[in-house]
């Protein structure tokens, strides 16, 4: 009878000793009698091998491999491959395997080993390689998973610095927005978080980006919304939208809050913007409602009277 060669040994048919059977090599094993190269996937670490063992999971290994290859990082491999493959955006290789980022992740590189979480005022549904920011004047927190979680900004705030903030006083916005606007001049805005700004009331003024107005004070008035100093021969009171001409006999300096009435026994036009504008009334002549009359006959006067008279037993013509 013939005598078997040594496990993981082969000899060809008509041998005639045992020194014909020859050690099969690391890297080969006995296969159907023959010793062969081990396959891609495939190993045998040790000559004498009866056979080839499959690569473990995420290993790899060419033909005629004594050991085999771990994947690189961010690749994996499935139990006897011969090839490792990168785990694709969207992914990461996480505990060994390829798997899908969760929604409200990321991974923007294939050959990811983790998937990072979207920032504030993003989202991401699963197997995203980016994340995709919320339309102007939303909102959402890290990690959202979907564009239904971004929130309108409401009115009277805006998205400032990636936050839903609080409009200044002084300042508004509709809903959804991503600035504040200054409220313009003559209105105003008195708190934090104004959705409109308000007129100042008649009479004051405000200027750009006010939180209260001021109510023009006496001697001025508001003309084309400024509030300006009333010009000589005119006053106004406070918070007055009109600057008033002095009546006859009366005058006013620029930026007067009254007029001044002249000396007794003078008399001025109206609108007179000094004392140099009333006028002494002359002898022979009186102040009488409010004009500088002639005296009647029978009476007199010195000049700057205010009356006309002739004492008992003297007398006078017109004048």
């Amino acid at each position: 009878s013939c005598t078997s060669c040594a496990a993981g040994s082969t000899a060809p048919a008509g041998s005639t000793s045992s020194g014909a059977c020859s050690v099969c090599p690391a890297g080969s094993g006995v296969i159907a009698n023959t010793c062969s190269f081990c396959s891609g996937g495939t190993y045998s670490s040790s000559s004498s091998s009866i056979g080839c063992s499959s690569c473990p999971v995420n290993t790899f290994s060419t033909a005629g491999s004594t050991v085999c290859t771990a994947c690189s990082t961010g690749s994996t491999a499935a139990v006897g491959s011969s090839t490792c493959t990168t785990c694709p955006t969207g992914s990461a290789v996480i505990s060994g395997t390829c798997s899908q980022c969760a929604a409200g992740t990321f991974s923007g590189s294939a050959g990811s080993t983790t998937c990072s979480q979207c920032l504030p005022n993003t989202y991401s549904t699963a197997g995203s390689s980016t994340c995709t920011s919320c339309v102007a004047g939303k909102t959402t927190l890290a990690g959202s998973t979907s564009s239904g979680s971004c929130s309108t900004c409401p009115a009277g705030s805006a998205v400032l610095n990636g936050a839903c903030t609080q409009c200044l006083g002084g300042s508004f916005s509709v809903a959804q927005s991503t600035t504040c606007t200054q409220c313009s001049t003559n209105n105003f805005a008195a708190s934090a978080g104004s959705s409109t700004c308000s007129s100042c009331a008649s009479g004051s003024t405000s200027p750009a980006g006010a939180s209260t107005c001021t109510v023009c004070p006496a001697g001025h008035a508001v003309a084309s919304g400024t509030c300006s100093s009333c010009v000589a021969g005119k006053f106004a009171l406070a918070g007055s939208t009109t600057c008033s001409t002095c009546s006859i006999n009366t005058y006013a300096t620029a930026g007067s809050s009254t007029c001044t009435a002249c000396a007794a026994g003078s008399t001025s036009v109206a609108g007179a913007t000094a004392s140099g504008d009333c006028t002494v009334c002359p002898a022979g002549s009186a102040v009488v409602s409010n004009t500088c009359s002639t005296c009647a006959a029978g009476k007199f006067s010195l000049a700057g009277c205010t009356t006309c008279t002739c004492s008992i037993n003297t007398y006078s013509s017109s004048g």
